[in-house]
Parts: structure tokens; C-alpha cells; sequence
């Protein structure tokens, strides 16, 4: 399985303790994949879902969510098959009764004058336990996560931009950055910095997704930082090759017109050491004569025999 599979099966085995976290859940859930349907002036709930993981739970909270006014609302469930890609089921869930829909709705601070309400309702989320599971259900029922070995991107796209802008509002509550975009009739709440990821996986308590995200991060680092000395290296290789090439090129042009042996003794050593040793860098070549010179000293040396080589040329152009 993919890391973001992995990741909603471990946040559908996340169970709310408190019944306030339940109700939260099951609002985000419901937000994110329900309709309101009004049938002669008859209200339904529907979610649809085609994660079987996540419909179970949409079930189970639905059982779970009461008070003395509503005691285990009747819920139907049918299978249908998705007619658009990828192909598989999708889980319609249904709270049929009138009574029990509009109980259910004010439960879950979801009624609003034509609909859905807009926003994330105050009282649902009032305390911290609370937010970490509406972040959550809305996570399950509108998020994804791309593969962290390529990149950091998780995404919950919900429909309207005062909800995307309030689950910003909750993320930021646990220092977690994200935005907002558009994109096909939906909010999208993005996040792309894996430190924000990880905080995130940990406000919903996904500890094993958490652990996995940590070690795809160390892997990701040192790959990183094996590549940057790789490619340092080979830019190093590059200039000492072009170097050397240049100091060969002044070098053989001297013995052409006069002769290495006219040169000064340092710098003859050098020069001579250099056409035996292009591959060397400056400072192995130092390493090399005797008595030993700096690396600087070497290129004090091989800056002579440059002046001396452009000398050579410009009197050959005269």
C-alpha cells in the first residue's frame, strides 16, 4: 500500500474518546461528503464515501452521536458502483427519518438557512481536543497526501471558502501553515512544508504515518546531502581539470619558444611536475615538491608561468 493509503486506514482506526470529539468527527465527515436532500419538506442526510474505512466510520459515529433527543438515529447504507474513474463502490449513507436528520444536523452545528451551514460551527470545536478531530474528519473525508520520497503536498479540498478558511484558522491554532486555492468549484487547504506535515499527522494522531513520513525525511536529507557533495565534487573535478588544461597549455607553449629548462628552478620544478600530474590539484602538487609548498605558493608559481606564456603570445602577434 501507498503511504497515504496507509495513512487514512491508520486515521479510521482513530477512535474519539470523548463524546465532543465524536461530534466533531462525524461534522467535519459530514461536511465534507454530505448533502442535505428536502423532499416535501422532509429532511435526509446522505454521505457518500467510497472508502470502505471511512463509511464504516461514518456509520459507527452516527450510532455513537446521541443525546436524550436522539438515541441512535436509523441509518441506511447502499453500495453503488462509482460510474466515473477509478471504478469501485461508493457507500451511500443515509439518515432517512425527518425528526432525527434536523436532531442530527443542530447536533453537528451543520444546519444553516439553505443548507449546509458555511463555516465551521464555534461550539463544535471549542475545545483542542475537539479541533484535532475535525481536522481529522475533514482530512478523511476531503484529503490527500502525495508520495513523500517525491515531494511534501497534502491537500483538503472541501467546497466553499469560508470552511477551507476556517480550517486554515484550526491548523494555525497548532502552528501549522497552509493556504488556500481554488480549483474546479472547490477550496483547496494546502500544505507543502514537511515540518507543517508532520505536525499535522501529529494533531490527528497518525503516529505510525508520523514515523514513516520521519524516516522517508531522513532518507529523503541524506540522498540530499550526498548529491550536493557529488555534484561539488564534480564541479571541483571541472575546474582543476580546466586548470590544469590552461597551466599545461602555458606550459608546453613555454618549451616550444625557450625551453622549461630557461625558467626559474621553482618554477621549472612546477611546470615539469604539472606535465607529469595533470590530474593533480594545486595543492597535491605542492605536497609532491621538495621541500613541500602551499597551495598558495603553487599558484603563485603557475600565475608566473601564465605571465610568461602571454608574454609569448604577444610578441608572436607583434
Amino acid at each position: 500500500m501507498d503511504f497515504y493509503s496507509l495513512m487514512k486506514d491508520e486515521l479510521v482506526r482513530a477512535v474519539p474518546e470523548r463524546e465532543c470529539c465524536r461530534v466533531a468527527e462525524l461534522s467535519a465527515l459530514v461536511k465534507a461528503d454530505g448533502a442535505i436532500q428536502i423532499s416535501e419538506g422532509r429532511v435526509c442526510i446522505a454521505v457518500s464515501q467510497s472508502h470502505a474505512g471511512v463509511a464504516r466510520k461514518v456509520v459507527s459515529l452516527l450510532r455513537e452521536v446521541h443525546r436524550p433527543a436522539l438515541e441512535r438515529p436509523a441509518v441506511e447504507v447502499a453500495v453503488r458502483k462509482s460510474k466515473g474513474a477509478p471504478r469501485g463502490n461508493v457507500y451511500v449513507i443515509r439518515v432517512v427519518n425527518h425528526d432525527e436528520a434536523v436532531e442530527l444536523l443542530d447536533r453537528l452545528g451543520l444546519a444553516g438557512r439553505n443548507g449546509l451551514a458555511l463555516g465551521v460551527e464555534p461550539r463544535v470545536v471549542a475545545r483542542r481536543c475537539c479541533k484535532r478531530a475535525y481536522i481529522r474528519g475533514a482530512f478523511l473525508g476531503a484529503g490527500y497526501m502525495g508520495d513523500p520520497s517525491r515531494g511534501y503536498h497534502l491537500e483538503i479540498a472541501v467546497l466553499g471558502r469560508q470552511h477551507a478558511q476556517d480550517i486554515c484558522s484550526l491548523l494555525g491554532e497548532f502552528g501549522i501553515r497552509s493556504g488556500v486555492v481554488p480549483r474546479r468549484g472547490r477550496s483547496v487547504v494546502y500544505l507543502k512544508d514537511g515540518d507543517d506535515i508532520v505536525e499535522l499527522l501529529r494533531v490527528m494522531q497518525a503516529s505510525s504515518a508520523l514515523l514513516e513520513l520521519e524516516n522517508t525525511r531522513i532518507v529523503r536529507s541524506i540522498r540530499g546531502d550526498v548529491n550536493r557533495l557529488v555534484n561539488a565534487e564534480n564541479a571541483n573535478l571541472g575546474k582543476i581539470v580546466d586548470a590544469s588544461f590552461n597551466q599545461i597549455r602555458d606550459i608546453q607553449l613555454i618549451d616550444d619558444m625557450m625551453g622549461i629548462r630557461r625558467l626559474p628552478q621553482a618554477l621549472a620544478e612546477v611546470a615539469r611536475l604539472r606535465l607529469e600530474r595533470p590530474e593533480a590539484s594545486l595543492a597535491e602538487l605542492g605536497a609532491m615538491l621538495s621541500p613541500s609548498v602551499s597551495k598558495s605558493g603553487v599558484n603563485h608559481r603557475m600565475r608566473r608561468i601564465a605571465r610568461i606564456a602571454d608574454d609569448i603570445r604577444l610578441n608572436d602577434r607583434r
